[in-house]
């Protein structure tokens, strides 16, 4: 969305003389697109020389506790450590000043220290000042720098009056990516409890050109059933619909809250600057090693309006709710135009069909771009084939995205995507499909990484579908943060081809894990290639790690070359099809032991869509091996859940060898 011009004051408002801040004021008044404010309730001038404790307090750390369970990152495998040093935030000339820096910090992470890369802040008013409803304004400027994340945002200040996050809701009032300072974003959260959440937003440009790293003027108006966003006085986004759902998952219309639930309940104002992460990527070469995010002011009006009625619910699309199905092709495959053949005269394309720009006969593609860049067209030395000439490869895989939508994705089938791919140089591109953003973009088949090579080959792939049946999936290929080069797709479809078994049974001796014992006279499944003994286990690395698997005497153990110190998944031991019942309480059980002293992360949770986590902790391994326990309470049922063995802290380059024995999972009684 390009926003109309509109000039902005050089210097912060409160540096005017009283008569000319009245005068800009009442200005103001007349002329912005805001609504008339009636009383002020609450605000912050950071006229001080410190940060006002009766107003903001500090969160500490990398992470919270979800019940009895650490979740690090923060949930977003955020890198930075929070503190409330004057190093990372700050009150001088009438500004608080948050400051991401590069350093190497030690910290508690759950029960443990852990050294973290990058400090700053974080800043809330829980427990101090909270409000449903009314005009929130924040004048600040956010920093540059990939990797950078800054965020003006609220969350319930009760707990959780409708669930756990984010059935309670989250309103997101600006947030900037550090490596594209032109856009912010404002989003709101809400539906179901995680993982059955979903989130609806938008992303706008600056007025007049403008960037992060200048001065701008974010604000909220919401009063009942209406959301309103402004940036400097100009109206960006306006939200009524939205539903809180007491199930897990939800399941239809009467499962409901009354409207406007979830954002009818008192919420608190959060500042802070992440690093890293799922939103902008991790920083890299470019950024710097320092970066602030500064604000000016924080006002709070009362509203007109407040104590109205919100009305009946606006029409709101529902993940339940039924949509038409767009049929399958006569031999099944369900997407149209599949060889990049059909012209706009034929009968089977649509008038509202989307097409990719410049590319003829690409009738139901749709192209999606971040920050890469890409030339599509229409090769016809290779039987038209689509040729996607990545020049701009971008920072993270959605950067440069080939997708179609419209498939009709049913609950409870197996489906099988294949199609024809090949690059210029030898790559890797990830495929998906899954939901959009009523579904908070959900990945159905999970996010597969295909290796591709310069010569032509079909790649097949499936999935079972245990997520609602959703009549507009897409399917993607994302090309982007692999290099630039030529990628090619031809012949593509996605079928359904059975429907899912049942929940597996535990083994004999009641274990929900099979082969936990590493045995070699296991068979039913091929394990780990070229590992005897590993049937029903399996391995996986970021392709950088220089993964050695082996079993030998009932254990299996994982060679690594190189650590990768940013994230402990880059290495994985995995079994998946564990079959769990919400409410159930279960017990881990195994043996670990490493060849220096490691942390290691112990993971139960979604295969694939959002990757919800049931059990999120970490063990300790030493050169002795030693029993490991965990309980955890799965919050679903999901009859082909994963569990995880997650790489290992370290230095870069760090190399070490991690060994497991003796799995057991079991119900707790």
């Amino acid at each position: 969305m390009k926003l109309s011009p509109k000039s902005l004051p050089a210097q912060p408002l409160k540096r005017l003389s009283l008569a000319s801040l009245l005068g800009a004021l009442l200005l103001s008044a007349c002329t912005a697109q805001t609504s008339p404010a009636a009383q002020t309730v609450w605000s912050d001038e950071f006229g001080g020389t410190a940060l006002d404790a009766a107003k903001w307090t500090p969160q500490i750390g990398n992470g919270i506790m979800s019940g009895t369970e650490y979740v690090p990152g923060w949930g977003n495998n955020e890198l930075e450590y929070y503190t409330g040093r004057p190093e990372n935030v700050r009150v001088e000339n009438g500004e608080l000043v948050i400051t991401a820096r590069r350093e190497s910090y030690s910290g508690p992470a759950g029960s443990v220290t852990a050294a973290f890369p990058w400090t700053s802040a974080r800043l809330r008013t829980a427990g101090k000042f909270s409000r449903a409803y009314g005009k929130f304004e924040i004048r600040a400027k956010f920093p540059r720098g990939k990797g950078m994340w800054p965020a003006i945002w609220m969350l319930p200040e009760e707990p959780s009056p409708y669930g756990t996050w984010a059935a309670s809701g989250e309103i997101d009032i600006a947030e900037g990516w550090g490596s594209k300072p032109n856009n912010v974003a404002h989003t709101i959260h809400y539906g179901g409890q995680w993982p059955n959440n979903v989130y609806s937003g938008t992303t706008v440009e600056y007025p007049n050109g403008g960037a992060a790293d200048g001065w701008h003027t974010y604000t909220l108006e919401w009063t009942p059933g209406v959301l309103k966003w402004f940036v400097d006085g100009q109206l960006t986004q306006t939200k009524t619909s939205w539903w809180g759902a007491k199930g897990a998952p939800p399941s239809g219309d009467a499962d409901l809250y009354p409207w406007p639930a979830p954002f009818d309940r008192p919420f608190h104002l959060l500042l802070n600057l992440a690093v890293g992460g799922n939103f902008d990527g991790n920083p890299d070469a470019t950024t710097p090693d320092t970066a602030e995010m500064r604000v000016d002011y924080v006002r709070v009006w009362a509203l007109p309006g407040e104590t109205a009625s919100p009305g009946p619910r606006s029409e709101t699309r529902f993940p339940w709710t039924p949509v038409p199905a767009r049929a399958a092709q006569p031999d099944g495959n369900l997407v149209y135009n599949d060889s990049f053949e059909w012209p706009d005269s034929d009968p089977r394309v649509s008038a509202d069909a989307t097409h990719l720009d410049g590319v003829p006969q690409s009738a139901y593609w749709t192209l999606y771009k971040s920050d890469g860049a890409v030339t599509l067209s229409s090769d016809a030395a290779q039987g038209r084939a689509l040729k996607a000439d990545i020049t701009a490869p971008g920072s993270v895989n959605y950067a440069v995205q080939v997708r179609q939508d419209g498939l009709n994705i049913e609950a409870g089938k197996k489906y099988e995507v294949s199609f024809d791919a090949w690059a210029s140089a030898p790559r890797s591109m990830m495929v998906k499909v899954g939901g959009g953003q009523d579904r908070g973009f959900a990945a159905y088949s999970g996010e597969q990484t295909v290796a591709l090579g310069t010569e032509k080959k079909r790649v097949t792939l499936t999935f079972d579908m245990k997520g609602i049946t959703d009549a507009a999936a897409r399917l993607e290929f994302n090309l982007g943060n692999a290099g630039a080069n030529a990628v090619w797709l031809d012949n593509v479809s996605v079928r359904a081809v059975g429907e899912v078994a049942g929940a597996r049974p535990p083994a004999a001796d009641g274990n929900l894990l099979y082969n936990a014992a590493f045995s070699p006279t296991v068979t039913g499944d091929p394990g780990i290639p070229g590992v005897a003994g590993s049937a029903y286990w399996s391995v996986w690395e970021n392709g950088a790690s220089g993964l050695t698997p082996s079993v030998q005497d009932g254990a299996v153990s994982l060679k690594v070359a190189h650590v990768d110190p940013a994230n402990n998944w880059h290495v994985q031991l995995n079994q998946v099809n564990v079959p769990l019942v919400a409410g159930q309480k279960y017990t881990l059980r195994f043996t670990g032991q490493a060849d220096s002293a490691r942390q290691v992360g112990v993971v139960v949770g979604e295969q694939g869509g959002s990757y919800a986590r049931y059990l999120d902790a970490s063990a300790e391994l030493t050169a002795t091996g030693k029993e490991y326990t965990y309980t955890f309470t799965s919050p679903v049922t999901n009859p082909s859940a994963q569990l995880q063995l997650l790489g290992a802290s370290g230095k870069a380059g760090d190399a070490y060898t991690l060994t497991f024995r003796d799995f057991r999972l079991v119900p707790s009684n």
